[in-house]
């Protein structure tokens, strides 16, 4: 009796590791039954404006989506359009199917021209199944590859009706403008800067520049010089000399946007800040020996816009593709601010933008 329950607990040890050792060598099994849809979100938008490319895939519950490759979306390579790192990975989503689940991924992307397109995406990727058994963890994957239906990409041109002079092409619905005065208790002839900051949600081209308006004539000024970007923020400074003690007041610094939510052009302003003045005799010549560097100094002597040629087209990016900001008749008085691979960007009376 004691030999035969040996041999049948000797058995069923035999049959678990065959199992086991079954189950490590196929690994689980993996449906790779997927399918899915993708759209536009949000599915009405101007150039410019954020969006993203949401995909949705309907899976089993225990698979996971990995190493995604998509065809079929617009090609970025014409400067048309921009999209970003990689797809997000969103909370799963429930599905209409009993047993099963849907991954949801964001693509962000950008337009940059107005497009109307029809898309038909094809997916791959590897589907994969992770499980426990006898406290190790075991996976496997299998690749898959499915057709989504087509859906509409309808990308509109920003509207010309009550679009400022000097738009350059920033969208979003959020745009704040702050400045710093540093230091702020001065005398005459004090080297002053002004740091203008500017937070956003959305897409601000790299001509963005702020209007400085409404600085006081005691002021001596040098043009605004961008001293870094982010993805949602970017900072210029300003280096201003009170002539006198006169000169209390900074200047209204602004910048234009579109909003696409009010669907209208709106201004992020950064009011103007005070200096307090601790003295209103000049600087000594001690304290005035700072020298502004060459390029605190203006950018560019003031000119004209091909003078003796034909109108200048300026665009809201250095790019063929971007949209046409202006078109300014020959003798148009311009100020050239920066250049960057053969394109200089102008700034005018009537507007401000990129040219050839």
């Amino acid at each position: 009796m004691r030999r035969l329950s040996f041999l049948l607990a000797a058995g069923a040890l035999l049959a678990a590791q065959a199992q086991f050792f079954n189950f490590f060598q196929k690994g689980p099994s993996v449906n790779t039954d997927v399918t899915g849809k993708a759209r536009l979100e949000p599915s009405s938008v101007v150039v410019g404006q954020p969006c993203a490319i949401l995909l949705e895939l309907d899976v089993e519950k225990s698979v996971g989506v990995e190493n995604l490759q998509v065809g079929g979306l617009p090609d970025a390579d014409d400067g048309k359009v921009v999209y970003g790192e990689g797809f997000e990975n969103l909370a799963d989503g429930p599905s209409a199917k009993a047993g099963r689940v849907v991954k949801r991924l964001r693509l962000p992307v950008r337009f940059l021209a107005p497009v109307t397109q029809e898309v038909a995406m094809a997916v791959q990727g590897m589907a994969t199944v992770r499980r426990q058994q006898g406290g190790m963890s075991f996976s496997s994957s299998s690749s898959f590859g499915t057709r989504l239906a087509p859906f509409r990409i309808e990308v509109q041109p920003l509207p010309e009706e009550r679009r400022p002079a000097n738009y350059s092409g920033a969208v979003g619905t959020r745009f704040e403008m702050t400045q710093k005065l540093e230091p702020d208790h001065v005398r005459p002839g004090d080297l002053v800067t002004a740091t203008y900051v500017l937070t956003h949600d959305g897409y601000c081209p790299s001509n963005v520049w702020p209007a400085v308006e409404r600085l006081a004539k005691e002021f001596k000024a040098y043009d605004p010089k961008e001293v870094s970007r982010t993805e949602n923020k970017v900072v210029w400074t300003q280096v201003l000399v009170p002539q006198t003690a006169a000169a209390t007041n900074s200047a209204l610094v602004s910048m234009h946007y579109y909003n696409p939510r009010t669907k209208r052009y709106e201004v992020a302003r950064a009011r103007p800040k005070t200096l307090t003045f601790v003295s209103s005799e000049a600087a000594s010549t001690e304290n005035t020996a700072v020298v502004v560097t060459a390029d605190a100094a203006p950018a560019a002597a003031r000119a004209d816009a091909s003078p003796g040629k034909g109108p200048v087209t300026l665009r809201v990016a250095p790019s063929d593709a971007s949209p046409v900001v202006a078109v300014l008749p020959p003798g148009t008085p311009v100020v050239e601010r920066a250049r960057a691979n053969g394109w200089r960007r102008l700034e005018s009376p009537r507007a401000i933008g990129w040219t050839r």
